[in-house]
């Protein structure tokens, strides 16, 4: 019996030293919150959540979604705190997606703290997000896009532009039409050429362009580059062929039809490419200027009857007969007119030499009436 009441008075003695250090361990832990909780238990209204920036012109959005049904005002903060701006909220549907516009700022980067308070004037947690606000220093870092070309032929003027900034979004041009109308042409980022129709060369020679872009995707502002003033270059002026002289790869001797036929003005004679047995493309004619002149492109007119008329050639030009630039290939028109080959920008050389390399027949040669070259 002696054992058993010892038994039960050391479990009652644990017992109460373990309540003692609970007690204790409670005490510590209120220790800790009571300064928190003196004045009763801190209520948070619902923080704004999803923020989104979309920057402006001296302006930046903001939007943010509320789901607690109790929010009724923001308080937007930024500078330090030095500015603010606080908002009535007015509830629609259970969630509210809100946005607010923050205007008349200066650019620059900016830091936002939002809050949000409920109708009982308890205020949320801060939530922070930063934005970047545009303006003249910006705008004066705009390049318009390049133009490369403005050729005027036939009423129309033709534009061939250089490679967009990858934050353009658009090219605007500005022009007066024969009829003293104004017009304005908005050019997509992806053309790469653009016709002004029913122009004037004699009353005007220039348009107008500037060049849009959009800092940033979600930008609520579109900003223009300064507007630019394009002189337009006028038709097609042939250079006189007088003391030209060409060579050839080869040519029908039995008729005696040369190269020089190609440059002698006369659309009856013709350079003959040779007929022989086993020969084929490519049959190639150089021409020397006699002097270094400044083109645009390169004429040429068929053989009539069109029996088949050249269709593929290179074009290379050299200003000592040794060195020698290949402007590219391109593809003549079955048709007796006479056909422009227009180069995307001025080329200055005295020699050329066009490589003929088929015809429209799919025969071994073919036949070239004339060729010359052309300023603007």
């Amino acid at each position: 019996m002696k054992f058993r009441v010892y038994k039960t008075s050391c479990f009652y003695l644990c017992l109460a030293v373990t309540i003692c250090c609970i007690l204790a361990a409670c005490s510590k832990m209120d220790a800790t919150y009571r300064p928190f909780i003196e004045n009763g238990e801190i209520h948070y209204a619902g923080a704004v959540d999803s923020i989104k920036v979309f920057p402006g012109k001296n302006r930046i959005m903001l939007s943010w979604i509320i789901a607690d049904p109790q929010v009724n005002k923001v308080r937007i903060y930024w500078n330090n705190k030095s500015d603010s701006l606080e908002m009535a909220i007015k509830r629609v549907h259970e969630i509210d997606t809100v946005k607010v516009i923050l205007p008349d700022m200066r650019e620059g980067a900016y830091s936002f703290d939002i809050y949000a308070y409920d109708d009982q004037g308890n205020r949320s947690v801060r939530v922070s997000t930063t934005g970047q606000v545009y303006g003249e220093r910006y705008i004066s870092s705009l390049l318009a896009r390049p133009v490369k070309s403005a050729l005027f032929s036939n009423g129309r003027v033709s534009i061939t532009w250089g490679s967009a900034d990858m934050h353009v979004t658009a090219t605007r041009v500005k022009y007066t039409d024969a009829a003293g109308t104004v017009r304005n042409v908005t050019v997509p980022v992806d053309s790469a050429t653009t016709m002004l129709d029913n122009y004037d060369f004699n009353a005007h020679g220039t348009f107008e362009y500037a060049t849009l872009y959009m800092p940033d995707s979600t930008a609520i502002d579109t900003f223009y580059s300064a507007y630019e003033t394009v002189k337009v270059k006028g038709p097609p002026q042939e250079y006189a062929k007088t003391g030209w002289t060409a060579t050839a790869s080869d040519y029908d001797e039995s008729s005696n039809r040369g190269p020089g036929n190609a440059i002698d003005n006369n659309v009856a004679t013709v350079w003959q490419m040779s007929k022989a047995a086993g020969l084929t493309y490519p049959h190639t004619i150089t021409v020397n200027m006699g002097a270094t002149n400044s083109a645009y492109g390169f004429t040429f007119v068929q053989r009539s009857p069109l029996d088949g008329p050249i269709k593929l050639i290179e074009i290379e030009v050299s200003t000592d007969n040794n060195n020698w630039i290949p402007l590219g290939a391109f593809t003549l028109a079955p048709i007796a007119d006479k056909q422009y080959v227009e180069l995307t920008e001025a080329v200055t050389f005295q020699y050329f030499r066009v490589i003929v390399k088929s015809d429209h027949k799919n025969s071994n040669f073919s036949a070239l009436a004339e060729v010359g070259v052309y300023k603007r």
